[in-house]
Parts: structure tokens; C-alpha cells; sequence
């Protein structure tokens, strides 16, 4: 009779146990959440999947690469995705022309990204007349491939060509169908050097911004903020020195690199890139508008910093770092 008892006690508690599994599977926030690049912006979203931060505050976010931020606005508007990381260029792009969404957070404020020539380019000028190549016409490596032509006084001296990715990109240049590119890496077998550094030149600007539409904005800022504080976490431990075998793990089963260089080359620029704090800043978008032609139009035109800075505000954020 006792063994009788103790069985059922045990089957109780399983079904208990399944039960209240059920119940936090139902109550965690189910949304398809879109990144598009496969670059650093992206390393702190993937690290925050991979730690549970999403699962610790109550959110289940399908992850999805979509090509590019030109693709991934329309992806947002449309409802396919519920949030996207996207390039800023695109966001403001799509908020000038009427679209419904806004930025929370901006994930890097530094452009990581570099002019790659071929290793006999010794000078910016003995590119006048040559061919860069871009991923796609209006994603981030176009917009500041064209802001630093701009600075060096080749805007319009040169050749743009759209490829379709940096894999493309890549190729193009093995085969010196282009001149340069303004990539975070090139990823090609033949010789080639950094002329440019973006980050040291001067240019600020937004790499990569967490976007919502304004409907999602207004029905789940609970949800949002969730997003937001899960996000955090992850670039807590993305920035934490002594997580680095751990995140670089993580960056090689989310790119699906097999190249040990490639790997740690995006988890270097991650690390040194990615904001601690992922406000967006005016001085990071103002490069952005100027070349835009809209200098000057105020931030909260596609933007909106509340829950950043509440978070920063209430000790989130340093509290985070402090218990690492």
C-alpha cells in the first residue's frame, strides 16, 4: 500500500511539474524577431538567446537572418516580424517615406567597418575612376561606402556596384571586378589590405537599431521592454573577457563560419563595437541625415529612448554589470 502511495505521489508531481512547464511556455511572449546582418551588431542578440535572457523575462523569440535592412523594413511592416535589427540608414529611409515604425535602441554608435583595396592601393586618391563594390544599394555598407567617398572628395569618381552580399562582395573582388569595398571584413583568399579605418576616421554612425513597428510600440510595451532588458544581459556577457570561449562558440553556430580568423574577427569587433548602453545617440545618426539631406530633423522623428533611459535611470543596466 505504501509503494502504492508513493507511486501516485510521484506521478502527481510530474504531472505538476509538466503542467506549470506548460504554463511558462504559454505565458512567455511568442514574436519572430529579425536581424540582418551576420556581423557584430548581431552578436549580442544571439548570445542573450543562448544564456536564456529571453526565457528569464518571459520571451520566446523565433530569430531570423533576413538579407539585408532595405528587406528587412518592409519584413516589419508587413507583420512577418514583430522587432528587427536593421541598419539605420534604412529605418530613417523608411520613416521619411511614411512608415509606421520607430527605433528603441541603437546597438553599436561606432561604424566598424573598413575600406578594403587591393594591396598596390597605397593612396585614396588612386581610387578616382575605379570600382567598389556594395552588398545591396541602401544598406549600411552602400550608405557609408557613399559618406566616405564623401569625406575623401571621390563622391561621384567612382563606380558603384551592387553584388547582393558580402559573400559576393568577396568574390567580386578575388576576381578584381571591384577596387574596394567598405565592409567589417572581406572574406576573399587573395591579398588585400585596410586603407581606411571608418572608426578612426571620424565618422560616427549607427551600425545596427533595434526596430518596432509603432502599432507593437503602442499594444506590448511590456513585451518591448522585456526585449530590451533580455538584450542587455547578452551584451553583458559579450562584453565580459572572461566569456570570450563561450560567445565565440556562439558567434560560430549562429554565421556557421568554420574559419577560426573569421569567427574571432567578428567577436573582436563585437566586443570593442557594441554599446554597453544602446541609446541612440544624435552625433551617431546626424552623418546619417546630413547625407540624407535632412540635417537638423530632430531625433524623436524615428527614434524614441524612453525605456533606455528609464533602464539607465532605475540602475538596470549598472546593476547587470555589477553582479558579472
Amino acid at each position: 500500500m505504501h509503494r502504492q502511495a508513493e507511486c501516485f505521489k510521484r506521478i502527481f508531481l510530474v504531472l505538476v511539474i509538466i503542467i506549470a512547464a506548460r504554463g511558462d511556455a504559454a505565458e512567455r511572449a511568442k514574436l519572430t524577431l529579425g536581424y540582418s546582418s551576420t556581423g557584430p551588431t548581431a552578436v549580442g542578440l544571439w548570445v542573450a538567446k543562448d544564456i536564456g535572457a529571453f526565457d528569464k523575462y518571459g520571451v520566446d523569440p523565433n530569430l531570423v537572418f533576413i538579407s539585408s535592412g532595405p528587406v528587412m523594413v518592409p519584413a516589419l511592416i508587413g507583420g512577418d516580424v514583430q522587432a528587427a535589427i536593421a541598419g539605420a540608414n534604412a529605418v530613417i529611409a523608411a520613416v521619411l517615406g511614411g512608415a509606421p515604425i520607430v527605433s528603441v535602441a541603437s546597438l553599436a554608435n561606432r561604424p566598424y567597418l573598413r575600406l578594403w583595396v587591393h594591396p598596390e592601393v597605397n593612396r585614396v586618391e588612386e581610387l578616382r575612376g575605379k570600382t567598389f563594390g556594395v552588398s545591396r544599394f541602401g544598406a549600411t555598407t552602400d550608405n557609408l561606402t557613399r559618406i566616405l567617398l564623401r569625406r575623401v572628395g571621390l563622391e561621384n569618381a567612382v563606380t558603384i556596384r551592387q553584388l547582393g552580399g558580402t559573400r559576393e562582395v568577396g568574390l567580386a573582388f578575388r576576381h578584381r571586378q571591384i577596387d574596394g569595398a567598405v565592409l567589417a571584413t572581406l572574406r576573399t583568399d587573395v591579398p588585400h589590405r585596410i586603407l581606411i579605418e571608418l572608426a578612426e576616421s571620424g565618422i560616427q554612425y549607427s551600425m545596427g537599431q533595434l526596430v518596432v513597428s509603432r502599432d507593437f510600440q503602442r499594444r506590448s510595451p511590456d513585451t518591448l521592454e522585456k526585449i530590451l532588458r533580455a538584450y542587455i544581459e547578452g551584451v553583458a556577457v559579450l562584453r565580459d573577457a572572461n566569456q570570450r570561449e563561450r560567445v565565440l562558440k556562439t558567434v560560430a553556430r549562429y554565421t556557421r563560419l568554420k574559419e577560426t580568423k573569421a569567427i574571432d574577427e567578428i567577436y573582436s569587433d563585437a566586443f570593442k563595437y557594441v554599446d554597453r548602453v544602446p541609446r541612440v545617440e544624435a552625433d551617431a545618426v546626424s552623418t546619417t541625415l546630413e547625407f540624407m539631406g535632412k540635417k537638423g530633423l530632430p531625433i524623436e522623428t524615428f527614434a524614441d529612448n524612453s525605456i533606455i533611459d528609464r533602464l539607465v535611470k532605475e540602475g538596470f543596466i549598472d546593476q547587470i554589470y555589477k553582479n558579472r
